[in-house]
Order: C-alpha cells, then structure tokens, then sequence
C-alpha cells in the first residue's frame, strides 16, 4: 500500500505538469531546429526537480532529460527515471554552461535550450582527475575492488571498494609484511595557523571487517607501486564463489562484460569470461585461470561493447515491434521472435535510447496501474516508469480488454511498451535485470 501511495503521489506531481500541447519524441529529445524550438512558445515542458520520479505508465520526462543531460557530457551513467542529486548537480552544471540561472530545476525554459541545438555541451574535464583519490580509483577498479567509474570523487562506494581493498590485503598471508599499518602522527599546529587542504578523505562512515574506508599511507603506497599487488590467487571456474570472485566480477562490470557482479561463479559470468577471452585472444574456456586473470586484471584488457546476456530485446517505434535477439558468443546476431507491441501515445512517448532493464516488478504475475484502475500481467521494467507489460484487464482482473487487443500495433500506451500476454511473460520469465533493450 505504501508503494501505491507514493507511486500516486508521483504521478500527481508530475502530471500536474504535462505539456498543454503534446510535444512530438522529435521535441521531447531535442531533435528539431532550435530556431523553431525558440520560437514554439506554445510547448510547456513539465517542470522537473529533485525527488520527482517517473510514474508507471505516465510518461519518462524524467527519463528523457537524463538521456539528453547524458548525450551532452553532464550526467555519467544511464537514466533511471529518478530525479535525484547527480540529476540535479548534472543540470545545474548545463544551467551555468549556457547561461541560465543554476537552480537544478528544469523548468520549461532550461528545457527548451537543453534540447535545442543549440544547448551547449560539457566542457572537457581535464582538471582535478590527478589527485590521490582519481589514482586509488583507477588502480582499483583495475584490482577488482570498484565497480563504478573513477571520478576523482571520494564518495560511498569508493570508500566501500578502499575497506575491502585494505580488509583484503590484512587477511591475506602474502602481504603480511605489508599488512600492518601503524597511525600516522597528527600534525601539530602552531596558534592561528590553517590545516593544509588534502585530496584524500578525512573521515569515513565506511567499514568492512573493521577496515575503515580512509585512504592511508598504506593504500597509496600500493597503488604507486611500493608495495606489490598481486593480481592473481587461484583459478576460479563455474561453482566457485568468495573473495577472488567478486574481484573477477567487479573487473568484468568495469569491463562492460558482467551487469552485476553477485559473488557466485554462475552461467552468466562463464558467458561473460568467455566473451573477454575471445575479445582479448585468449582460449575461450569460461575458466578464470591465470592467463585469463592477468589479463583481466591489466591496464591493456580489451572492454566489451554491450553486458553478455542470454537475450538483447529491441523495439522498433516505427514499426511498432518488437524483436528479441539470442547471444551466440560473438553478439546478438540471431533473431529469435518478435511481435506486436503498442508504444506510447503522443505527449507520453516511449524514450528512445538503451537501457539495462530493471527486472520483474512483481513476484507474481499481476501489476496494478493506481492512475489508471486497471491491470496488466507480467511487467518488466525497462527504465524509470516505462515497463514490458501484457494488454490490459480491467479492475477485477477481467479481460484482456478488448480495445488493448486491438490497439496492438499502434502507440496508444502511456509510455509503456504493450505486448501480447505470452509475449511479456516470455520477457518477464527469461530477461534477467540489465537486459539490454533498446527503443528506436
């Protein structure tokens, strides 16, 4: 109940903003002349902030302005459909850029510029990225210990990944010589005299087996090279798990190879280790031995295009199809089916764009729409509130209604994508969570 109540609360929020007139997905994803865009004044963009999410089968405008903050180097990662505080320091940063007043709001006239033409593009970072935290970063995320990209940042996942580096090398015998790490000496200030600023955190709230998540003396001593790290321990294969897996699994996430490393050796890592090894010339054996280790774990390891799965799911909005492609070691080179969908209506446009789904929305097979009193069977999200989900039924679960039959083929949805009932549980029953689909 208390989903369903946030989720209204949500769509009232963001409907209470809807265009008066229906922006066309050419709009909506800043793909028209932006002389013309200036000049529509009649196209009110809702007004988007912090905290707002996209509602299930109610439009993805926050999903939209994501992909566009993305495409023009401010936001790093894939849309979510939730405005929360990169969203926000993404577009305050695209506010100051071009000239706007830096609220983090995107209001109907940061909107208009954003996806114009003529919105300006982040400028190249290139200062900031040597400092100790951006090295600790890079070397581990390369070791196995970090799964998101290096940023020069010191935030909670990189002092995660620095507590369970420093927890790793203290439990393992082959550094005990180094393992020790005795207190550094605070520094004595003389009256009046200023702390000198440092790019390595103070504090940590971060601890894993005791290990606190503060770049040490210790830790930078292995990154420069000091003190040895030793990439490989053990070969692993399907059945293992532990320590030395997660490692692997984090390096292939890096590596865009594995979407979500779990600690367990299963089909999806073999799948994933086979395709690093044909990628990188080695034999493809799904067996992590040291060969395998050493080069996954070096600077010169060769990334993966897309993550590995079973399935790559595509939805044509032209042709109102889609199309679901099977993995065959190299790619998604063979067409397994497809069908008939019914895509978003003018003024809730599914967006377009490639996304790594959500997973099942439900544990069982009925998802309830509040906005709407109806239901649909087997929802798979695919991102924020666009899901997969079967032709509708009313509010006693009767149906499919006749008119959600009979729409198939035509973009009638709010956003989301419809399918046949057997076609959606296929989805729902055999696309893990990231699953690659992409709309177009």
């Amino acid at each position: 109940m208390k989903r369903l109540l946030c989720a209204v609360t949500a769509l009232c929020l963001l409907l209470a903003g809807v265009p008066a007139i229906a922006l066309t997905g050419e709009e909506a994803l800043g793909l028209v002349n932006s002389d013309n865009a200036a000049q529509n004044t009649n196209a009110n963009y809702p007004t988007l902030q912090k905290g707002m999410m996209d509602g299930d089968d109610a439009g993805a405008y926050v999903v939209m302005l994501q992909n566009r903050l993305a495409e023009l180097g401010y936001l790093l990662g894939s849309a979510d459909g939730t405005f929360g505080s990169m969203t926000e320091s993404a577009l305050i940063n695209f506010q100051a850029e071009n000239g706007l007043t830096p609220t983090g709001i995107a209001d109907n006239i940061t909107q208009t510029m954003l996806y114009s033409t003529a919105a300006k593009r982040a400028p190249t970072q290139g200062q900031g990225e040597e400092n100790d935290v951006f090295l600790v970063q890079q070397l581990l995320a390369r070791w196995g210990f970090l799964e998101s990209a290096p940023d020069g940042v010191a935030g909670t996942s990189t002092e995660t990944a620095v507590a369970e580096f420093k927890s790793y090398i203290s439990t393992n015998p082959i550094y005990a010589a180094y393992a020790a790490s005795t207190p550094e000496p605070v520094a004595t200030l003389a009256p009046g005299e200023q702390p000198i600023a440092v790019d390595t955190p103070i504090k940590s709230t971060v601890e894993v087996n005791g290990q606190t998540g503060e770049i040490t003396d210790q830790v930078l001593k292995f990154v420069n090279g000091e003190y040895p790290f030793q990439v490989y321990q053990t070969t692993l294969q399907s059945g293992s798990s532990g320590p030395e897996v997660w490692r692997v699994q984090r390096r292939l996430r890096q590596l865009k190879y594995l979407y979500k490393p779990d600690g367990s050796y299963g089909s999806l890592t073999v799948e994933a280790l086979k395709y690093f090894q044909r990628k990188n010339g080695l034999t493809e054996t799904g067996i992590a031995d040291e060969a395998t280790q050493t080069k996954l774990f070096s600077i010169e390891a060769i990334p993966s295009e897309e993550y590995v799965f079973p399935y790559r799911i595509t939805c044509s909005l032209d042709q109102q199809r889609v199309y679901i492609y099977g993995w065959d070691g190299a790619g998604y080179t063979k067409e397994i089916g497809s069908c008939r969908c019914s895509t978003g209506q003018p003024g809730y446009e599914t967006p377009k764009g490639i996304y790594q789904s959500g997973g099942k929305c439900t544990y069982d097979e009925w998802y309830y729409f509040t906005q709407y009193d109806t239901y649909a069977k087997y929802a798979t999200r695919i991102v924020g509130g666009v899901l997969f989900h079967s032709v509708l039924y009313n509010n006693n679960k009767q149906g499919p209604t006749r008119s959600s039959v009979n729409s198939l083929g035509r973009p009638v949805s709010h956003g989301c994508v419809r399918l046949p009932e057997e076609n959606a549980k296929w989805i729902f029953e055999n696309c893990p969570e990231g699953t690659t689909i992409e709309i177009y």
